[in-house]
């Protein structure tokens, strides 16, 4: 028919060649659409809090420890026992604590007075070694580039403080812990005033014999207070260390294969890493 010849209006209603599109289109529309807000009944930003007492951190699980420690006389001989009541952590947390407390003994031991001369600190080097050109050589402008012997060091070491600190009250529960770790390798050996005032070290290795320290054995000797006989005595053992209460390390005590205490210094550890220790 003659309709058919016309021309079709492409902005009537009845004709949309985007009609095809309108299923896509309301689909993106749909998916760039906010999601419309859940109501939490709390107001937007704000994080749910635990009460302070659910926050606060749980107490360090420890606990007082008892040895009984055998007490030898000079040449060996049974003189009695002693009682070693020292704190200890729990044995989940124990491993760690002491590893922290040893870390901190050996990094703090470090001088840290490694100190290398960079370019700019060398000696020398203010005229240019040979001219920029016709040489057949690489250019160069000072002896005290890196790249020639005697000049500066790159990226080399510089003084530093290595120290690192620790809480007191965790460094005195690890060497607690430490000790009463120890306490199967532990004697007491009898006060020492006056043992060794020929100052010699023949008379210190025999009682380390008689105390049943080989040859072969490494030991630590705690005292209360460190003599000028004891150090002058055992300074010559190269397998001795000696320490005194101010001295105490739990680095020593690690290393050591036998642990000497002194009768007096016993109660002066039960006092201070005893029961009561923590709480100040």
């Amino acid at each position: 028919s003659g309709d058919d010849r016309l021309p079709k209006d492409n902005h009537s209603p009845t004709h949309n060649n985007n009609s095809h599109m309108a299923p896509v289109m309301m689909r993106a529309n749909a998916a760039r659409a906010p999601a419309a807000p859940k109501h939490t009944g709390a107001a937007r930003g704000t994080v749910a809090r635990a009460p302070l007492a659910a926050r606060a951190p749980a107490p360090r699980d420890i606990s007082c420890l008892a040895a009984t420690l055998e007490v030898l006389s000079v040449d060996g001989a049974k003189s009695g026992s002693e009682t070693l009541e020292l704190d200890s952590a729990a044995d989940d947390t124990a491993e760690g604590l002491v590893h922290r407390y040893i870390v901190m003994i050996r990094q703090n031991m470090r001088q840290g007075n490694a100190s290398t001369k960079t370019r700019s600190e060398v000696r020398g080097g203010g005229r240019k070694p040979q001219k920029q050109k016709g040489t057949g050589n690489a250019r160069m402008g000072s002896r005290r580039t890196p790249l020639r012997p005697g000049g500066g060091v790159v990226f080399g070491p510089k003084p530093k403080d290595w120290s690192i600190k620790m809480n007191k009250k965790e460094k005195r529960l690890a060497l607690a812990t430490t000790l009463m770790n120890a306490s199967c390798d532990t004697v007491v050996v009898e006060d020492l005033d006056g043992k060794f005032s020929d100052r010699k070290t023949k008379n210190m290795e025999a009682a380390l014999q008689a105390w049943g320290v080989g040859r072969d054995s490494k030991a630590v000797l705690i005292t209360k207070e460190l003599s000028d006989d004891l150090t002058i005595s055992g300074r010559n053992i190269e397998r001795l260390a000696l320490q005194d209460m101010a001295s105490l390390n739990a680095y020593d005590i690690l290393n050591a294969d036998r642990i000497l205490i002194e009768k007096s210094a016993v109660s002066e550890l039960n006092a201070r890493f005893g029961g009561s220790s923590t709480e100040a």
